[in-house]
C-alpha cells in the first residue's frame, strides 16, 4: 500500500518543501524507503548468469550529427555474479573491424559493465587505469588467460577506479539534490502494472571535494514506485579534481570538454528482481582548436538469457543477514578472463551483426545532458574557437601557409537559435586575406543560415567521406597535395530541414551569388623540402548567381567507414551569369554483414550540362582517391561514374585480443581474405565539353613557367569503363592489407598493393 500512497502524495498539488535537499517532503520520504530498498540486492537473490553482448566502437561525429564509425569491436561474454564474491565476465567471442585504428578499444576500458545497480557506490560502468600496468610477466608460457584483470590485480599494479557516491547511499544528502516525483508511465508487466517515477538528481560537491577525488551522478532515474526499485538510470557521472587538482595532464589542457554519459536499463527477472538488461556508457570530447567535431567512445552492452539463483535456502537467518549485509558492504571481484583463442575464434552465437547496436543509438541522445559549451540554451556564450581546423591553420601549394583566427557568439536565450560566427587570416605565399562570416537560426528541424565569404575552393570529385580538407598535413610534411583550387567569392542562403532526430535524412538548398577566379601553385615542394607538387589545374573567372538542393538520407553509411546499411546522396545545382551550367550528382552506399563475410560498396554518377562549360564544373577522375591505377586526374568529361565494391571474409582463427607493452592492445591477427574492384567512366559529349577538358590545362600559368614543363592534355575520356581489381591478405580486423592488383581494362602486369583500412 505504501507506493500508491507515496505517488499520490508526489504528485499533491502545493506539497511542502523538506529543505534544500528534496523538492517536497512526499519525495523526501519516496527517496528514503528507495534507498533502504536499494541498499543491497534482496536477500533471496545469490546470483546469476547471463549472457553478455558488447559493441565497443570509435566514432567521429562532424558538426552537424552525422557519425563516421571508425572501429568497433564486438565481445561476447558469460556472466557469473556471486552474491558479496565476485562478478567474473569471461569472453567467448570476439570479432572487430576498423578503417584505420591501429588499437583496440580494450587499450583503456578494463570493465564495462556492472552487475546491478544496488548498492553506496556505483561504478561508471568502464574501469579506466590512472597508471598504465607494467608489462605483462615473461616468466613461463602464458595460458588462455593471460588477458585476465581483476579489480584486486588492478589495485596491486596501481590502477584507481573512481567510484561515484550512489545517488540512493546513506550519505546521499552530503552530495545531491532531488526534485520531480511525478509518475511518466506505467508499464504493463505479464502479471501487475508497474506505475513508474521519475526522480531528478543533482550533485552538489562541498568541502569533501576538496579533499578528495569524488564523482557522482547527474540526471534521472525511473523506478518501480511500487517495489522501488530502479528501473533506468540515464545521465552523465562528474568528478571533482581532488586535492591540489590533480587530473591527468590531458584533462588540464585548456579548450577540452569531455563527458561521461550512460544509461543503465533493468529488466524484471522472475516477478522479484530488476537486473541489467541494457548498458550504454558513452565518452564524448572536443578540442577546441580541431573545431567542433567530436570524437566518441561508445559502448553497449545487451544481457541475455539470465539464470537467477534466487533460492531462500540459505540455512538460518544468521546466513540470510550476513548475505544481506555484511558480504554486501564488502567489493565484489571483478574478473575479466578468456576462452581459448580457437574458441573465441569458432563461436557463432551472436545476437546481432557486427556494428548494429552501435548504429542502434546516437550522440544526439544525450543533447539535453550536454555541458553548458555544447547547449542552445543559457546565457549568451562567446567563443574564440573554429568550426574546423582549416579555419586558423592550413597548407596547400598555392596559399603556402595560411593563419587565421576564428571566434562566433551563441546567443542562446538572448535570441534563442541564433548564433554568429567569422573567421579570417592570411595566406603567406599568395599574401591574400581570406575569410567568412555567417549567421544561422535553427529552430526545430530547421535551418536558415545567411554566410558571405572568399575560400580556397577545392574543384576535386567524389571525395571519400572526411577527405578532401584544406589543412594540408600531407602537403606541409609529406608534399603530397592531391587537390585543385579555385579562388571563390560567396554571398549565399542556405536552409538545412533535419528529417530524423538522429540526422538520418537531410535536405539543403542554397541560393546566392558567386565569384571564380583562377589560382595558380606558388609553391614547388614542402616546407621541409620533401616531395615535388604538381600544377594548379586551369579554371574560368566568372561571377554567377547559383542554387542548389541536396538530400541526404543516412548520411553515416559511406561504405568508407563500418556502419552498415544503404545511404544516398543525390545534389543537383544550377549556376547563370558570366558562367553557366547545371550540374546533378548521384552516391549510393551499403554495407552489410552475413556472417564473418562483409560486403561494402560505393557508387557515384553525375552529368553536367551547358553550352559553354568552366573547367571547374566537370567531373575528373583516377588517383588514389578516386579511380587508383591510373594517374592523378587522368580522365575529364560532362559525364562520369565511379564506384567501388570490397568483399571481405575473416577467418575464425586467432581473433583473441592481443597485449603488446603495458596497456596497448591490439585487435587478434585476424587474418582473412578480401577481393576489391574500382572502376570508373568519363565522356565528353559535347564540343563545349571537349573545350572545358582543354582549359583543364596548366600551360601558360606563371606556376607552369616557373615549375616544370607542361606536357600534354591534363585529362582526357575514358573511351570506355577502366577498372582495376585486387586481391589481398588481411589482418588485424582489416587494418592491414597486401595483396596484388592490375587493370582489367587493358594488358598489364600484376603490381604490389598495399592497403590500410577500407580501401577499395
Amino acid at each position: 500500500m505504501l507506493g500508491p500512497i507515496l505517488i499520490l502524495q508526489l504528485v499533491a498539488v502545493g506539497a511542502s518543501h523538506a529543505d534544500s535537499v528534496y523538492s517536497s517532503r512526499a519525495l523526501e520520504t519516496f527517496i528514503a524507503v528507495a534507498a533502504a530498498a536499494n541498499r543491497t540486492p534482496p536477500a533471496t537473490l545469490r546470483g546469476y548468469r547471463a549472457r553478455v553482448e558488447s559493441e565497443l566502437s570509435l566514432i567521429l561525429r562532424d558538426t552537424i550529427g552525422r557519425e563516421r564509425v571508425a572501429e568497433v569491436e564486438q565481445v561476447a561474454m558469460s556472466a557469473l555474479w556471486e552474491r558479496g564474491q565476485r562478478y567474473e565476465l569471461r569472453v567467448v567471442g570476439y570479432r572487430s573491424e576498423t578503417v584505420g585504428v591501429p588499437y583496440s578499444a580494450l587499450s583503456f576500458a578494463r570493465s564495462w559493465t556492472i552487475p546491478y545497480l544496488y548498492g553506496d557506490r556505483l561504478t561508471l560502468g568502464v574501469e579506466f587505469p590512472e597508471r598504465a600496468p607494467p608489462p605483462p610477466s615473461n616468466r613461463g608460457r602464458p595460458g588462455p588467460d593471460s588477458l585476465t584483470d581483476s579489480s584486486t590485480e588492478q589495485h596491486r599494479r596501481g590502477q584507481d577506479t573512481i567510484h561515484a557516491v550512489h545517488p540512493l547511499a546513506a550519505d546521499r544528502e552530503q552530495f545531491y539534490r532531488y526534485a520531480g516525483g511525478d509518475t511518466i508511465a506505467v508499464l504493463h508487466a505479464r502479471d501487475r502494472d508497474v506505475p513508474i517515477v521519475r526522480v531528478h538528481v543533482r550533485p552538489v560537491f562541498g568541502a569533501a571535494a576538496r579533499k578528495s577525488r569524488i564523482a557522482a551522478f547527474e540526471g534521472e532515474i525511473d523506478f518501480d514506485a511500487t517495489r522501488h526499485q530502479i528501473v533506468r538510470m540515464r545521465g552523465q557521472f562528474v568528478q571533482t579534481p581532488g586535492p591540489r587538482g590533480r587530473r591527468p595532464l590531458l584533462a588540464r589542457m585548456p579548450g577540452i570538454i569531455a563527458v561521461a554519459y550512460v544509461e543503465f536499463v533493468n529488466a524484471e527477472v522472475g516477478g522479484q528482481y530488476w537486473l541489467p538488461s541494457f548498458q550504454r556508457s558513452e565518452f564524448q570530447a572536443t578540442f577546441a582548436p580541431l573545431g567542433n567535431q567530436r570524437s566518441v567512445f561508445r559502448l553497449v552492452s545487451r544481457f541475455a538469457d539470465l539464470d537467477v539463483d534466487g533460492h531462500t535456502g540459505l540455512g538460518d537467518s544468521a546466513s540470510v543477514d550476513n548475505a544481506g549485509t555484511l558480504a554486501d558492504r564488502l567489493p565484489y571481484r571483478r574478473r575479466l578472463s578468456y576462452a581459448p583463442a580457437d574458441s573465441i575464434g569458432r563461436y557463432r552465437g551472436w545476437m546481432e551483426p557486427l556494428g548494429v547496436a552501435t548504429a542502434n543509438v546516437s550522440a544526439s541522445d544525450f543533447d539535453d545532458l550536454a555541458p553548458d559549451a555544447w547547449r542552445m540554451d543559457g546565457p549568451p556564450r562567446l567563443e574564440l574557437a573554429p568550426t574546423k581546423l582549416e579555419e586558423v591553420f592550413r597548407f596547400n601549394r598555392v596559399e603556402g601557409m595560411y593563419t587565421g583566427f576564428a571566434g562566433g557568439e551563441r546567443f542562446r536565450d538572448a535570441a534563442p537559435g541564433l548564433t554568429a560566427h567569422a573567421f579570417g587570416g592570411w595566406a603567406w605565399s599568395e599574401r591574400t586575406l581570406r575569410g567568412s562570416g555567417s549567421v544561422q537560426y535553427h529552430r526545430g528541424g530547421w535551418t536558415t543560415t545567411i554566410r558571405g565569404e572568399r575560400t580556397l575552393a577545392s574543384t576535386n570529385d567524389f571525395t571519400p567521406p572526411l577527405e578532401g580538407g584544406s589543412e594540408g598535413l600531407g602537403a606541409l610534411f609529406g608534399g603530397i597535395d592531391d587537390q585543385d583550387y579555385i579562388d571563390r567569392r560567396v554571398a549565399a542562403v542556405d536552409l538545412t530541414r533535419n528529417f530524423a532526430p538522429r540526422h538520418d535524412a537531410l535536405v539543403t538548398v542554397e541560393a546566392g551569388f558567386s565569384g571564380d577566379r583562377s589560382e595558380v601553385a606558388r609553391l614547388g615542394r614542402s616546407v621541409l623540402g620533401v616531395g615535388r607538387f604538381r600544377l594548379n589545374r586551369g579554371s574560368v573567372d566568372g561571377n554567377y548567381w547559383r542554387a542548389a538542393a541536396t538530400f541526404e538520407l543516412h548520411p553515416g553509411v559511406t561504405g568508407m567507414f563500418l556502419e552498415p546499411g544503404i545511404g544516398l546522396v543525390a545534389s543537383h545545382e544550377m549556376a547563370r551569369g558570366q558562367l553557366n551550367w547545371q550540374r546533378s550528382e548521384l552516391t549510393l552506399a551499403a554495407r552489410h554483414s552475413i556472417g564473418d563475410l562483409v560486403i561494402a560498396g560505393r557508387a557515384q554518377g553525375g552529368i553536367v550540362l551547358g553550352t559553354s562549360l568552366p573547367p571547374q564544373a566537370l567531373f575528373e577522375l583516377g588517383g588514389e582517391n578516386a579511380l587508383p591505377g591510373y594517374n592523378y586526374k587522368q580522365f575529364a568529361g560532362d559525364r562520369a561514374a565511379a564506384g567501388g565494391m570490397l568483399a571481405s571474409y575473416t577467418f575464425p582463427v586467432l581473433r583473441r585480443p592481443l597485449r603488446l607493452i603495458r596497456s596497448l592492445i591490439i585487435p587478434g591477427l585476424s587474418p582473412g581474405i578480401a577481393a576489391g574492384v574500382q572502376s570508373g567512366w568519363t565522356e565528353a559529349s559535347t564540343d563545349a565539353a571537349r573545350a572545358a577538358i582543354r582549359g583543364l590545362s596548366p600551360t601558360g600559368t606563371s606556376s607552369c613557367r616557373a615549375l616544370i614543363p607542361c606536357l600534354g592534355p591534363a585529362s582526357t575520356p575514358t573511351n570506355g569503363m577502366r577498372a582495376t581489381v585486387d586481391a589481398r591478405l588481411t589482418f588485424f580486423a582489416g587494418l592491414l592489407g597486401f595483396g596484388v592488383a592490375r587493370p582489367v581494362d587493358r594488358p598489364a602486369p600484376w603490381r604490389f598493393a598495399f592497403r590500410v583500412g577500407q580501401e577499395y
